[in-house]
């Protein structure tokens, strides 16, 4: 049976940035080695020639010169003392061969056994060189053509040495040029991978110190050693650090905030439950049942407020503010019919005023409609029975505004910045209440880089009238920015 795709993941082994790195250098490296090689071999090749060939082309021109100094004749042919001394040179084993040919291939004088090309030209005083084999040795043949005697026979000269001494050379050229290379190129691997080794030990530091910190421990990585390529590293896993820390920190103040709020509900809520259970009267007992129903609402709103705001600092991607176009009046219109049944309940004139255009944001409904539940919901709830609460959606110059106002007992100008933090509430207010509306109000207006604040509640007639009124600007959504 084939091992599963996790099994097949949990067996992969990430490649080491050392070996990556060396593999993209040696690689190469070897690469043009070998085509190094390859050029070395054609060079040794040219200079192991060229003085062979000089030298062979030199005996070319004294055998020619020989011959235009005498009436050639077929087996007449005298080459003097000199010239063959010449042409034995140091190679008195294998000298110089020579043939002279006439116009049609006809030998003329000298060692017939020489192969002669079949198609050699008549480029006068052109010397040509080729490579031959006779028997099981290898000649390297020079050949010109334009010579004459006294006569004026045109003839061709042809001179052949053996290739050994050649070969000889060659290999020699190639044995000094590539054992040096052989030396050097192994030592240069060492120690680029030395250099290397020694080069990411800052990553092994940062490594071992990663792995010795304590789970708990999110203070930043120092980066004060490590060289520059590393520090965007070590500046990214500090942002992530400082991330996470922040989420830790929240989640915690999450537990410890539910944990201290819910601990009066739930408290109220086994009382009266131990209350209805010592009842024997049915009327008590269905007074205590509705204080428990009570109860469990305020915990059950309690819970949903905490988890609102939890979402809302938390950025989920489904809570995430800027997703697409929104209409604030129908969406404040909505909000409006939603609330009406609990404000007839209450005795609150509920009212809503709207502008005849649309007042399109850029922004998540869901968050919006939960901003204008929570201003509505603590107007409401702070509004004395046959009080006003006015709800209005309007435009602002380059701004969408969304306004809540109350008559209620309004909020002094020194607690106006304290209630938008959580669980905070006004001594002396007899509503009940959790104290995170505001702060859920103002989590979910940062996320959407708007602005809210107060304004005065007053007329012209009386400025100083008591109620709240909060005002939360958005940029308004402007497609020709956005595309």
């Amino acid at each position: 049976m084939f091992p599963s795709n996790g099994r097949r993941r949990r067996n992969h082994r990430h490649p080491t940035l050392l070996g990556r790195i060396l593999l993209w250098m040696i690689v190469p490296l070897f690469t043009l080695w070998s085509i190094g090689i390859v050029i070395t071999y054609f060079i040794s090749l040219n200079l192991a020639n060229s003085p062979y060939d000089r030298t062979l082309a030199s005996h070319l021109r004294l055998l020619r010169h020989e011959i235009e100094l005498q009436h050639v004749q077929q087996g007449t042919l005298h080459i003097s003392d000199a010239a063959r001394n010449v042409l034995a040179g140091s190679h008195e084993e294998e000298p110089t061969r020579w043939l002279i040919l006439d116009a049609n291939g006809q030998r003329l004088a000298g060692d017939s056994t020489i192969p002669v090309p079949d198609d050699w030209g008549y480029d006068i005083d052109q010397v040509r060189f080729r490579n031959a084999t006779l028997g099981h040795q290898a000649l390297r043949i020079a050949y010109v053509w334009g010579g004459r005697d006294l006569d004026g026979t045109g003839f061709l000269a042809v001179v052949a040495e053996p290739a050994e001494p050649r070969a000889t050379l060659q290999q020699e050229i190639l044995t000094g040029m590539l054992t040096p290379q052989l030396i050097i190129l192994p030592l240069a691997a060492m120690l680029a991978g030395l250099g290397l080794t020694q080069g990411l030990e800052p990553l092994s530091i940062l490594q071992e110190h990663m792995r010795r910190r304590k789970p708990s421990d999110l203070s930043p990585i120092r980066d004060d050693l490590a060289p520059a390529e590393i520090v965007p590293l070590i500046a990214a896993m500090n942002n992530l650090l400082r991330r996470l820390a922040d989420s830790i920190d929240s989640q915690r103040r999450f537990v410890a905030n539910a944990a201290h709020q819910l601990k009066t509900p739930l408290a109220g809520i086994r009382t009266q439950c131990e209350v209805a259970l010592r009842e024997k009267d049915p009327e008590h007992m269905r007074i205590s049942l509705q204080q428990l129903i009570m109860g469990s609402d305020r915990a059950t709103r309690l819970v949903n407020q905490l988890l609102l705001l939890a979402r809302a600092e938390s950025h989920q991607p489904g809570m995430e503010p800027v997703q697409a176009p929104v209409d604030l009046r129908p969406l404040a219109e909505q909000c409006i019919l939603d609330w009406l049944p609990t404000a007839l309940q209450r005795q609150i004139d509920l009212g809503f005023e709207g502008a005849d255009e649309p007042l399109p944001v850029f922004g998540n409904a869901l968050m919006i409609r939960e901003l204008l539940n929570n201003l509505i919901d603590n107007a409401l709830l702070y509004t004395p029975a046959g009080g006003r609460v006015t709800v209005r959606a309007l435009a602002d110059g380059h701004q969408v505004c969304l306004e809540v106002q109350d008559n209620g007992p309004g909020i002094p100008p020194a607690e106006r910045e304290r209630v938008f933090d959580r669980f905070y509430r006004i001594l002396g207010q007899e509503a009940e209440g959790s104290g995170l509306g505001l702060a859920i109000v103002r989590e979910i207006t940062e996320h959407h880089k708007a602005d809210i604040r107060f304004l005065p509640c007053g007329n012209h007639h009386d400025p100083d009238s008591a109620g709240t009124r909060l005002r939360v600007s958005f940029p308004r959504d402007l497609p020709k920015a956005r595309t």
